[in-house]
């Protein structure tokens, strides 16, 4: 019997560059022995809903698109008792998640690479009730993800999260909140935060390579104080340029799980996407929750 693979592309993501190669990719995947289920969509969530309705089985679900496209395969596919293999094709505008694990070259070379490759654990993020596969974030900068122009995006790539963020310095407001981990009490005002499993935030900030493991159970967790002068504003920037954090601006730890009490409500993003604030925020990582094939 012939394996089967259901291939998500999101005609709206990035420059849409895979359009010109997609009955290749297709070709690649049929040409390996997939029995293939293509479905072109900005409605991830749903079309994979709508095809496991209709097929009780996929050996493989592969999307094409950015952070967020890939956040709405992780988010649907999490919560099934079975997870089928996944495989991403990058074609959005910083592409985060897929740099950070190794996804590099053409379309074609990703899809080639998907058949050929060996499968890999990940870790997924639950948010209370919602899912992130690298990364979540708030305060500073958090409102260029959702506010940046899909045009912009499409032409500047992560520059237009830089332009966009800009604008926000002047505003700035720091973030009062409690965190809890293990036997661990902090407060403090925080310009921005990010729970991550990713080498790369944004486009702006990086993690070193080895800190990150992608199915170690654990989260890396990024809080940047709020600068009280110019001094620590420099302390903020070189620590971040140097990838070592200075704790008197920057606390860095991490945990499987935490829990977050921001005094008001504030946004945050999953992956890039706008997510709802809440006075109580449970962060845990699901440990080997699906497996990706690179």
């Amino acid at each position: 019997m012939k394996k089967r693979m259901l291939f998500i592309v999101n005609p709206c993501s990035g420059t849409v560059k895979i359009k010109d190669s997609l009955l290749d990719i297709c070709q690649i995947f049929c040409e390996a022995g997939y029995d293939l289920t293509l479905n072109v969509t900005k409605y991830i969530s749903d079309a994979i809903k709508e095809a496991l309705s209709q097929a009780s089985h996929y050996d493989l679900v592969v999307c094409s698109g950015g952070d967020g496209t890939f956040n709405g395969m992780v988010s649907t596919l999490v919560s099934l008792e079975e997870h089928p293999s996944i495989g991403y094709i990058p074609s959005g505008s910083t592409n985060d998640f897929a740099r950070s694990i190794g996804l590099n070259g053409s379309s074609i070379d990703i899809a080639r690479q998907i058949m050929t490759g060996s499968p890999r654990k990940l870790d997924i993020g639950a948010f209370n009730q919602l899912y992130f596969s690298y990364v979540a974030s708030f305060g500073a900068f958090t409102e260029a993800s959702y506010n940046t122009p899909q045009s912009l995006k499409n032409r500047l790539g992560h520059l237009a999260y830089i332009l966009e963020g800009v604008k926000d310095l002047s505003t700035i407001e720091p973030c009062r909140m409690k965190i809890v981990h293990g036997d661990e009490v902090m407060e403090g005002n925080y310009i921005w935060g990010a729970v991550c499993n990713s080498t790369s935030i944004g486009g702006m900030i990086r993690l070193n390579k080895e800190l990150v493991d992608f199915n170690d159970g654990l989260f890396e967790v990024m809080l940047i104080k709020m600068p009280k002068t110019l001094i620590d504003l420099t302390k903020i920037v070189v620590s971040i340029n140097t990838q070592s954090y200075d704790p008197d601006v920057i606390t860095f730890f991490q945990a499987s799980a935490l829990d977050v009490y921001p005094e008001t409500e504030i946004p945050w993003t999953l992956d890039g996407e706008y997510a709802p604030g809440s006075k109580e925020i449970h962060i845990e990582n699901i440990h080997d929750s699906l497996q990706i094939i690179i």
